[in-house]
């Protein structure tokens, strides 16, 4: 009889966690916007942690590159911050969406 290998092809989930002043964030999700990048957060805990204050909410950041390095920076331009915001949000329904109808 075979011997059956990677009965699980699925990819274990790493999360990609980002420090800002000390508190840890999750990014899940990133787009480019007029040519800039941009990421979306959620503070980050544990698997088996349930936050009941939790109401779905995330910050956008914008990824920008000083000195060859590349940093997460905050949206001084609130109309900005609201489109991003509002295409990433359309993004996440449409996500949620496709997979309700799978």
């Amino acid at each position: 009889m075979a011997e059956l290998e990677n009965l699980n092809t699925e990819e274990e989930y790493t999360p990609n966690i980002v420090d800002l002043d000390g508190e840890p964030f999750e990014v899940i999700d990133a787009i480019t916007y007029d040519d800039r990048n941009f990421v979306a957060l959620v503070k980050y805990t544990e698997e088996d942690e349930f936050d009941e204050d939790e109401d779905g909410e995330f910050i956008v950041l914008e990824e920008i590159e000083k000195d060859g390095e590349f940093m997460l920076s905050t949206i001084d331009d609130e109309e900005l911050y609201t489109e991003v915001g509002d295409a990433f949000i359309t993004r996440f329904d449409q996500m949620f969406e496709d997979d309700i109808t799978d």
